[in-house]
């Protein structure tokens, strides 16, 4: 049985990323809008998708230095630190629109005025049928009988509409513990359709009477509904009081045709259409309702905008989703089931709904109900595209805060669509490993040599060293000769492990320790600023370079050969499931285990990016490309097997391999090896050996030894 994730995580976070945004910027979740420091890992969050994402990690550090502030027209503003890519598309020319919207992620210090942001338009669709009321309590003796469960209608949910923009609860006696609690509802006068509405709606829902009560000096009618426990379940579902209303998650993810009716009830209540113009509002108090309504005419096809107007004197912050344009306000009326109208020619809308072709792998693995595709499928996203009105820097020392999202790797605040750490894929193919294989953490031992990936083993709650620079083999051969038992894995990067450690590389792979060997393969020195790492090939020029590199590159799958690994494989850093399965099938291999895993450096690397590598990377699994070579083969087969092999790891290009390229099961371990020289072995392992007697009395005799250092 596999074990939770969380029992390979430490409490430890890392203390830099390289894309943040500030605290208070507010990310949509399902059903909220909360500010960025206060997720947690496990909460949901919008990605490019459309549809919601865990959050895996949450990180934060200090920065010092710019920030950006990125103004988007009509959907308010994000502050990100320069690096931090955001996805959009360029503007082709600067007085018309782009007659199509090719998607890239581009750094925060690299974006224009009147480029594009991507914003997703959700596309998760859950019906619900009924909706359970709460028990009546034991003291209730007043309320009248209510059904166990209401029937999620388009008349229910006209009736939420209603109350999250006309309603209240009020709790007469606090003394009787709510039990003479209201549903209330307040209309204009002139609105007495809306009351009758409600009445009947409540009479047929819940087979209650609704009372209707005068106000002649407030110009209002109510309607008034005596159900203290229906007032617990609206208050549950929708929030009290003003600020606090909001919709419950599955009424976002509704079927297009009963979120109609819940529009309805919305601006029936607090709604405004212009007779003569082009031009509707809808105003409330509550920030993240606003957000919500936003998200319903999304989802409807009908681009909108929101404003803020702050809090004055006594009048609190209030927030105006405006409809404009004659396409957004004919579709809106259709929604509200109004008559159209033919409203003179106006300025063209400033936001545009595109239809943006993915490549498979963009944003990770498969969204949730939708089937794993082969390579060259397509997934069809939908997004606002939304001009960006300003950007302005600025210097900031303080906080930043960014995510983890599983799957997609990116959220989404209340305008843009933003990466997320990215670094960090790697480390949570690690730990899912781990959880997976169901591996005792005592009983595995992670070294790290220095760069990026040098505080690997802090993150991974098993037992870790981390080594000295290109020293990482050395070390975790030492341990797993002296401990058999332990699993033993090793990460480092490309500068680590194939420069200043090479030589090490090599004779490792002569030994055939039973271990496994992950790179971070970036092809940069990424913790000293971008230098050229010993992967980079001949005359590419990264802009952490002044020039184009001088050197030949390094091929590590070929090195790896040449020095005797037995398991040789590419993994991808932003497939994490497909890494899972490499690193899997590493640990188990009996021998030394290579896993290269391509990672794109957004600081310092800007040719081998995300989105080249997704237009390149395949598996080797579906084309059905066998790398085994076992026992019993003939020559002819293993010298096939081989120059297979060497195809594949010279493929370079517009296709890159990913996968299990070698696994070689007819090598002996330096283990069994060892093994046959001492029979002790490895029952005898050093490890395993007693160190002192049952007195505590050390057994190992260093008499010897001290009298030849003693100084006469």
């Amino acid at each position: 049985m596999a074990r939770d994730v969380r029992e390979y995580k430490t409490d430890v976070h890392n203390n830099w990323c390289p894309g943040c945004v500030l605290p208070g910027t507010l990310i949509h979740t399902n059903p909220d809008l909360k500010p960025i420091e206060a997720l947690k890992v496990g909460d949901k969050v919008l990605g490019l998708d459309g549809r919601y994402h865990r959050v895996t990690e949450v990180f934060h550090h200090r920065h010092r230095g710019w920030m950006y502030r990125v103004r988007a027209k009509g959907l308010g503003e994000v502050v990100l630190t320069p690096e931090h890519p955001v996805l959009i598309a360029r503007r082709e020319h600067p007085k018309r629109h782009n007659e199509r919207f090719d998607l890239v992620w581009v750094r925060a210090d690299r974006l224009r005025k009147g480029d594009y942001l991507a914003y997703p338009i959700p596309t998760d669709v859950r019906d619900v049928e009924r909706l359970p009321l709460p028990e009546k309590l034991p003291m209730d003796r007043r309320s009248a009988p209510l059904p166990d469960a209401v029937p999620v209608t388009g008349d229910f949910l006209r009736l939420a509409g209603y109350y999250l923009a006309e309603g209240w609860i009020d709790t007469r006696s606090g003394a009787k513990g709510g039990l003479d609690a209201f549903v209330g509802f307040a209309f204009h006068h002139e609105e007495r359709d809306l009351v009758e509405d409600v009445r009947r709606i409540v009479k047929g829902l819940f087979g209650l009477d609704v009372a209707v009560q005068e106000r002649p000096r407030a110009h209002q009618v109510a309607a008034l509904i005596h159900s203290s426990r229906l007032a617990r379940a609206f208050r549950g579902w929708f929030g009290s009081g003003a600020q606090a209303k909001r919709l419950p998650p599955f009424m976002l993810l509704l079927p297009l045709e009963k979120q109609r009716e819940l529009l309805k009830g919305l601006w029936r209540g607090d709604g405004w259409l212009d007779p003569r113009r082009a031009r509707a509002h809808y105003k409330t108090i509550s920030r993240v309702l606003a957000e919500q309504v936003k998200l319903l005419l999304l989802r409807q096809g009908i681009a909108p905008a929101v404003y803020t107007s702050r809090a004055s004197g006594r009048h609190k912050a209030s927030y105006t989703v405006f409809v404009t344009g004659r396409r957004d306000v004919g579709r809106l009326r259709a929604v509200l089931g109004l008559p159209p109208l033919d409203f003179p020619a106006g300025k063209p809308p400033s936001t545009l709904f595109a239809e943006e072709i993915v490549p498979a792998g963009a944003d990770g693995a498969s969204p949730p109900h939708e089937p794993e595709r082969g390579q060259g499928a397509r997934r069809r996203h939908r997004f606002l595209m939304v001009p960006i009105a300003d950007v302005r820097r600025f210097e900031y020392d303080g906080e930043v805060w960014n995510l983890e999202v599983e799957g997609v790797e990116c959220y989404v605040s209340e305008c843009a669509t933003l990466h997320n750490c990215g670094d960090f894929g790697i480390l949570n193919a690690v730990q899912m490993t781990l959880a997976r294989m169901d591996l005792e953490p005592h009983k595995v031992l992670l070294f790290s040599g220095i760069g990026c990936s040098g505080k690997t083993p802090h993150y991974v709650k098993v037992y870790g060293v981390h080594t000295l620079h290109g020293r990482v083999l050395p070390f975790a051969t030492g341990a797993k000769l002296a401990n058999p038992e332990l699993t033993i894995i090793a990460v480092g990067g490309d500068g680590d492990g194939l420069g200043i450690g090479a030589g090490h590389f090599v004779n490792a792979g002569r030994r055939n320790v039973d271990l496994t060997y992950i790179i971070h393969d970036n092809g940069v020195y990424g913790l000293t600023k971008g230098q050229a790492s010993p992967t980079l090939r001949l005359g590419v020029k990264t802009k952490g370079l002044p020039q184009p590199n001088i050197n030949e590159g390094v091929n590590p799958l070929m090195l790896a050969f040449a020095a005797g690994f037995t398991f040789i494989a590419r993994g991808y850093a932003f497939d994490i499931p497909h890494l899972v399965q490499l690193i899997r099938q590493a640990i188990e291999h009996k021998g030394l285990a290579f896993v290269d895993v391509l990672q794109p450096c957004p600081t310092y690397n800007d040719l081998n990016t995300r989105e080249w590598y997704n237009a390149r990377v395949y598996k080797l699994e579906d084309e059905g490309y066998d790398p085994v070579i076992e026992p019993g083969m003939d020559e002819a087969e293993i010298q096939e097997k081989i120059v297979r092999f060497l195809q594949k790891a010279a493929e370079w290009g517009e296709r890159i391999p990913i996968g299990v390229l070698l696994k070689n099961e007819t090598v002996s371990t330096y283990e069994e090896r060892i093994a046959q020289r001492l029979p002790v072995y490895p029952q005898a392992a050093p490890a395993t050996r007693p160190i002192c007697d049952e007195d505590g009395k050390p057994l190992a005799d260093l008499s010897a030894l001290l009298d030849e250092l003693r100084v006469v």
